[in-house]
């Protein structure tokens, strides 16, 4: 879905820059100047809403910026020691001979990448536990001192390799966190991290047999590259050198991935990100730093979806130098009401992240499973779709090799987006405009080139663009491109409409999608396929004259979607269907439908634990791609609460509400109003774990990270099942937990929020239950 351009030379927008604050500083004086395109604009205090607005309209992306958007598909894979322990977040205590996969082929990873057509793969080289994937010099605790490859192993080294082969580029994270090195960690006591050491002059890359005694001694650069010299303390020194041994040893590193993780609040240690930055620029200058970075942000959520109005012109309070890059999380990060006075206006794309396996889970574990191929679709529109680059997690099993059901999900992902997306409906079709600007005809949106385009004429901030197609076509998303590389992210609204015969109407859309921005891509799905030989795009709102790129019509590859599978309701039942309708077969046990499966009729009773797997019975007795959902716990039907300490139900979000079979609700308690809840099932079950589903609505306000669970055969007497139990990541990943415990009979359970994700003394939960006994 991408196409050629030839970038401008990043020195000459380095220069616009610059002329952008002279400039700035001179509208500042009072002296009108016409306002250039460049990479930072400055709001000064004189300055009119007009003049406001044309100056974000021309702020455009650096170079690498540029290269990068046109990706859109993009790949994680989170795969380390967590992987043999089964677990998100690892200690820094963990024995690196537990790292033995004896089966790894990243040539397989890399096929998994190339079913969706992923573009770039980010390989997490070091996570939050501190285990280096490749054979550091600057720490023992490293995939070296495995038995992997007889201790010879280098992942970084072979997936380097397999991207390259695969004509796929490579990323790299390397977490700022190191539990590892941890002052704390007793299992290094001399660790790096927060050990109060002074900042000290240090050559990178530094002497392994001085790097405390005298960080100024070097040892040989990479060949082909320098040495460099930073005041840094003892961490960022081991940073620095980690980052150098990345960007150095493997060839083009195209993205840069840090987060703000901190392994422990009580320890100090404060990230040196202009002297990792400064490094990053000299050894990979494309490279884009993602996250913590200047070049691209977290969209704020890693659930896969972006904003329904998404700006990549982002407002900075201070220079882009002196910026610290926070995460951004509000729902609107660059609207108009957001361009004050003294905002630096700063190209700042949107990358959304989004794990294969089902509620947020990085890494593998043998009892977790892909997200449903549908929920994987709707993922594929609402962040590429949505003006963001999408990065979707693989997590390889502890052979080292993609599980079979999440490259079948992969798959069946990437056949539905290339079918859908194979040919352009517009094609053909005679374009006209109301108006046009000189040398930007309309003709330019179907030509397959984002660097020629549509543009309204001077002055004009709306317009129309028409297609008349060559014979009645029928389609159902629509594929819209600004020239945003040469001009910058101009429009606020946009109306879709076809002709019926005798007037303009508007196609109802799917509920989720907007006609707001635009950006590098917009899809809009409509409600229902339209038939028609005439569509046009109505620029309602921009902040300058728009711009179009490129116009796509497509129709959904519906038949090979699998069925949709409902939540299971209040009374265990789970509904089947699919968009094309027809016959549905199904299976209960985990295993794949045939055409001699039950035929689906009506609800389905799933009063607990189960895999639900649905195929729709095509023509001949074939079958169509398996949908599957996992569902965990026991329905909550009958349940009722005992006793709560607290409920909002002024806001209607009492406590029953956690109970009712509905994630879209939820209990919720005042600020400081109470963190218990007692449920009584109504009759006792022999139970071995707990489900806790946070609020689905966006907010995370009262969502547990740290919670005790307690069982009870009269509601009187009450058994600790679980502590002080934590749920890892919840803030941003706000998805379904579940923990084990030691089988136990209950009628009654008992959730107490200890910590919520704000430490606000509140609680909150759209749905708890419990795992039974005898569930895999």
């Amino acid at each position: 879905m991408s196409s050629r351009r030839a970038a401008p030379p990043s020195e000459r927008r380095t220069a616009r820059a610059c002329l952008a604050l002279a400039l700035a500083s001179l509208s500042a004086t009072g002296l009108a100047a016409t306002i250039p395109y460049a990479t930072e604009q400055v709001i000064a205090a004189g300055d009119s809403p007009a003049t406001v607005a044309e100056k974000a309209a021309k702020v455009l992306p650096r170079a690498n910026q540029s290269a990068w958007m046109r990706l859109e598909r993009t790949f994680f894979l989170h795969f380390g020691v967590n992987t043999f322990n089964e677990v998100e977040w690892g200690t820094g205590k963990e024995d690196p001979a537990i790292f033995n996969p004896t089966q790894l082929d990243a040539d397989q990873w890399l096929r998994a990448v190339k079913r969706l057509d992923g573009k770039m793969l980010v390989l997490v080289a070091k996570h939050h536990d501190g285990f280096a994937m490749w054979p550091t010099r600057y720490t023992a605790h490293s995939a070296a001192a495995s038995p992997w490859r007889g201790g010879k192993g280098d992942l970084v080294r072979e997936v380097s390799d397999a991207a390259r082969a695969a004509g796929v580029k490579l990323g790299i994270y390397l977490s700022p966190a190191d539990l590892y090195q941890l002052r704390t960690n007793p299992a290094n006591p001399a660790g790096y991290y927060g050990n109060g050491s002074p900042k000290r002059t240090s050559t990178i890359p530094t002497d392994p047999a001085h790097f405390q005694s005298d960080p100024a001694q070097g040892r040989a650069p990479t060949p082909g590259f320098k040495a460099y010299t930073y005041d840094v303390d003892d961490y960022n020194r081991y940073f620095l050198n980690q980052l150098y041994e990345l960007l150095t040893q493997y060839g083009e590193v195209d993205e840069v991935w840090f987060d703000g993780a901190n392994p422990d609040p009580s320890v100090s240690e404060t990230y040196d990100y202009a002297a990792w930055y400064d490094l990053i620029r000299k050894l990979q200058p494309k490279a884009v730093i993602m996250g913590k970075g200047p070049d691209a942000r977290w969209v704020g959520t890693e659930s896969g979806y972006g904003r329904t109005t998404e700006w990549s012109v982002i407002p900075l309070p201070t220079a882009p130098g002196q910026f610290r890059w926070p995460d951004m999380q509000g729902a609107d990060l660059g609207s108009r009401a957001r361009l004050v006075p003294g905002s630096h206006l700063w190209w700042y794309p949107a990358e959304t992240n989004v794990t294969m396996l089902a509620n947020g889970q990085w890494f593998w574990a043998r009892d977790k499973r892909p997200r449903p191929v549908t929920q994987l679709v709707d993922i594929f529109y609402s962040s590429i779709g949505r003006n963001a680059n999408l990065i979707l997690n693989l997590s390889p099993d502890n052979r080292g090799l993609v599980p079979d059901d999440q490259v079948a999900a992969l798959g069946q992902l990437g056949d539905i987006v290339r079918d859908t997306f194979a040919v352009n409906l517009a094609r053909g079709a005679r374009v006209t405009a109301d108006q046009s600007a000189p040398r930007h005809g309309p003709s330019a949106i179907l030509d397959g080139n984002l660097d020629t385009w549509w543009e309204a004429a001077p002055g004009r901030t709306g317009g129309t663009v028409t297609l008349t197609l060559p014979r009645r076509t029928t389609f159902d998303v629509v594929s819209l491109q600004e020239a945003v590389d040469q001009r910058g992210q101009r429009i606020e609204s946009f109306a879709i409409e076809t002709w019926n015969g005798a007037a303009w109407t508007a196609p109802a859309r799917h509920p989720d999608d907007e006609t707001t921005t635009v950006g590098h891509r917009r899809l809009i799905r409509l409600a229902a396929p339209v038939t028609t030989d005439r569509v046009r795009v109505r620029i309602t709102g921009a902040r300058l004259a728009p711009t179009l790129a490129e116009v796509g019509l497509y129709k959904q590859a519906v038949d090979l979607l699998p069925p949709a599978i409902a939540a299971r309701d209040a009374d265990g039942a789970v509904r089947l269907s699919h968009p094309a309708g027809g016959t549905i077969v199904y299976t209960l046990d985990g295993t794949a439908p045939t055409a001699a499966s039950p035929v689906y009729r009506a609800p389905i009773a799933l009063p607990g634990n189960g895999i639900v797997k649905a195929a729709r019975l095509l023509p001949g007795g074939r079958l169509g791609i398996v949908g599957s959902r996992e569902f965990a716990g026991l329905s909550p039907r009958g349940w009722r609460v005992a006793a709560v300490d607290g409920e909002d139900r002024a806001s209607r979000h009492g406590a029953a509400l956690a109970v009712d079979g509905d994630p879209a609700t939820f209990w919720q308690t005042p600020w400081g109003g109470g963190r218990a809840i007692a449920i009584d099932m109504g009759q006792a079950h022999r139970i071995a774990g707990l489900v806790y589903l946070p609020r689905q609505d966006g907010q995370v306000a009262g969502t547990a990270v740290n919670y005790r669970f307690e069982t009870s055969t009269d509601g009187t007497h009450w058994q600790t099942a679980i502590d002080k139990g934590t749920f890892a990541n919840i803030h941003n990943n706000p998805d379904l937990q579940t923990a084990r415990f030691a089988p136990v009979a209950a009628r009654f359970f008992r959730f107490t929020v200890l910590d919520d994700v704000w430490r606000s003394g509140s609680a909150s939960a759209a749905e708890l239950s419990v795992i039974p006994a005898d569930a895999n």
